[in-house]
């Protein structure tokens, strides 16, 4: 189920001399979960022991993507002593299949510092899809979205309650049947509380499966510039682009400094016209898309109106 890649970098770990003295002895670096239902929150905890004479402080938690929280509530730990580390993964948006998910462990012992990587291996099974599984709205007024939840089994499940952590966000849903439910979120940018704030959708089933799946949601207060962009929203599916023309109020002239995404997938290129306006292309390499499912955020910044700056929001899927 390791990538050669991977295995490569563990094998590096263990012969590097910085990392020669094992002294935060973990009892299983690598667990193999087997199958996990894509969606629900999955826990493994990483039970560990300081396997030495001397206190050791844990300095740092890495991981390799955002779908993993680690939770530590000791940072140091005596001689001898045990702990737990316990790992939330996130399954929901994450391909069928395979999966492997790596962490670091950074601890100090003395004037000596040390590194233990974490590997969690797991075949993800996906019975029930929220599409997309992440959110992020650049909000000028109102704005609506859409998420797609699937149920792909004979005997689908049923909705128990859709939920918005801020009142900012109005939700509806509506079943279109054979398993699916549009859920249409409206956000209002006179209910939100801050220029960029965190939320989250909690959908509710009667299925003890997937009692709750959680779509993370970002917004964004967006400038009211002089500028607009269509569309206003881009999609992206595979490896696929798309134009955005960049108008500006009573026919003055735009042009772009720069723009860049807040995702490595995302790449954008632009050029002067037609006429006044500018044009952006938005770019997916697909190959650097670690889900099936992202979002992201273009932001850009205009040489004229000068300071002027734009937000588009990014949705891409894998084909």
């Amino acid at each position: 189920m390791f990538s050669a890649r991977l295995w490569f970098a563990i094998a590096m770990v263990f012969v590097s001399p910085a990392f020669a003295f094992a002294q935060l002895r973990f009892a299983q670096p690598m667990p193999d979960l087997g199958e996990l239902r894509g969606g629900p929150v999955a826990q493994h905890r990483f039970d560990f022991v300081n396997d030495t004479a001397m206190p050791i402080e844990v300095l740092d938690l890495r991981v390799g993507c955002g779908c993993l929280r680690p939770v530590l509530a000791v940072r140091t730990y005596q001689p001898g002593q045990k702990g737990t580390l316990l790992m939330h993964i996130r399954t929901l948006g994450q391909p069928s299949g395979a999966r492997t998910w790596q962490a670091f462990v950074k601890y100090r012992q003395g004037d000596k510092e040390g590194e233990t990587l974490l590997v969690i291996a797991a075949k993800i099974v996906n019975e029930v899809t929220v599409e997309p599984s992440i959110v992020a709205m650049s909000v000028e007024t109102t704005l609506r979205q859409e998420v797609t939840f699937t149920d792909h089994r004979a005997m689908p499940t049923k909705l128990a309650a859709v939920l918005a952590s801020s009142s900012a966000i109005k939700v509806t849903t509506l079943p279109l049947g054979a398993g699916v439910t549009k859920i249409v979120i409206e956000v209002s940018r006179a209910a939100m509380t801050a220029a960029r704030q965190g939320e989250t959708l909690d959908i509710y089933t009667d299925d003890p499966a997937y009692p709750h799946l959680q779509v993370p949601i970002t917004l964004t207060m967006a400038s009211r510039a002089d500028v607009t962009a269509t569309p206003a929203n881009v999609e992206l599916v595979g490896s696929g682009s798309q134009l955005v023309r960049l108008r500006g109020a009573g026919g003055q002239v735009v042009r772009i400094h720069k723009a860049q995404s807040d995702h490595a997938a995302i790449q954008c290129t632009w050029a002067a016209g037609p006429g006044n306006e500018a044009t952006l292309k938005v770019r997916v390499d697909a190959g650097l898309l670690a889900t099936a499912n992202a979002s992201a955020e273009v932001r850009v910044v205009l040489a004229e109106p000068a300071g002027a700056t734009l937000a588009i929001p990014v949705q891409v899927r894998k084909e």
